[in-house]
């Protein structure tokens, strides 16, 4: 089994404003991501999160919250706070928070794809652009939890690059994420 983790400790200062809480299609956009992963199959799910409201969303989706009190560390901090408190299981799924046309679908292939290569470390891409969720297997779990200040999942894989698998997707549209206001903008004209 697998466990969903959903990092949402960012403070969002290429937006200027947490972007998480920004209104999308009737909800904030955190609540598009936490719908979705809510609706798959893993052992225990995560949202790691500075803000009660998030954690709050979250509680509701039924997931477990942890506060990261020190977010301004870096995503290190939410890596090792989440890895210290979830489940032993086979993988960790780590999704990012601002991705609100995610799916249940490439969710499902990630899955799939990691249960037939499960000492791999499985990344989406779309053509040469990589993206989130990514899982990691339990063999990388001390290398998560010894990350240090503002890096995220990306330095283990560049130390392991030959144990990467890539699940190459149909569309890049469940890999957007949203950064910044022009980011926003096309986020509120796209098509899903």
């Amino acid at each position: 089994m697998i466990n969903a983790i959903i990092m949402a400790s960012g403070f969002g200062r290429r937006m200027g404003t947490n972007k998480l809480l920004l209104p999308y299609r009737g909800k904030y956009m955190v609540e598009h991501v936490l719908g979705v992963v809510s609706k798959c199959n893993f052992y225990e799910k995560i949202i790691v999160a500075r803000d009660d409201i998030i954690l709050e969303l979250g509680k509701q989706k039924g997931f477990l919250g942890m506060k990261n009190n020190r977010a301004n560390i870096g995503q290190s901090e939410s890596i090792k706070l989440s890895l210290k408190y979830a489940p032993k299981t086979e993988g960790y799924m780590f999704f990012t928070a601002d991705q609100p046309f995610i799916d249940i679908q490439t969710i499902n292939l990630l899955v799939y794809s990691f249960n037939i290569n499960n000492q791999n470390i499985i990344v989406p891409k779309y053509c040469n652009r990589r993206g989130s969720p990514v899982i990691f297997p339990l063999r990388f779990v001390d290398e998560l939890k010894s990350l240090e200040g503002d890096v995220g999942g990306g330095k283990v894989m560049n130390c392991h690059k030959e144990d990467i698998a890539f699940v190459e997707l149909k569309s890049e549209i469940p890999l957007m994420d949203v950064d910044t206001k022009e980011d926003y903008r096309r986020l509120i004209v796209t098509k899903e």
